[in-house]
């Protein structure tokens, strides 16, 4: 009997301990992140869906908006986006897009990614303008290679 009120209070001990340490506690929303709004970006390449593609939304103008957004294709090609990765949506305004789809990461040898380099975060020069009116964004890039 007295093995049980051990283990029990050892227990209620462990869980006070995980949620001081904050494990499961939800990421704050900062007190300067301006109102969202929802977005879902569906991308093609080739005129072909993709899944697994890597969207990042980068603000044009880091000294209006200091919000990024980014979000990972589905097997329809489209990307929920989230802010700051944690925060549904996306401030409104205008990004600079870029991609990413990795190839076997693993292997050295392999492409780094199968998306044309001029859509890579750094050198895409591709922009788009996330407004409240809308929520879905469709865009067809060229350029596929397998």
């Amino acid at each position: 009997m007295r093995t049980i009120r051990v283990t029990i209070i050892l227990l209620l001990v462990l869980l006070m301990i995980y949620q001081v340490l904050g494990c499961g506690r939800r990421v704050r929303r900062p007190a300067d992140l301006p109102p969202l709004t929802p977005c879902v970006i569906s991308v093609t390449f080739g005129g072909e869906v993709m899944d697994g593609v890597g969207v990042l939304l980068t603000p044009e103008d880091s000294s209006v908006n200091k919000w990024s957004a980014g979000g990972l294709t589905d097997s329809e090609g489209k990307a929920k986006m989230v802010t700051s990765s944690a925060f549904d949506g996306v401030v409104p305004g205008n990004y600079v897009i870029s991609f990413r789809k990795l190839d076997k990461p693993v292997d050295m040898n392999a492409p780094p990614s199968l998306i044309p380099q001029k859509y890579i975060t750094g050198i895409s020069k591709e922009t788009i303008t996330i407004t409240t009116d809308q929520s879905e964004y469709i865009l067809t890039l060229d350029g596929l290679q397998k």
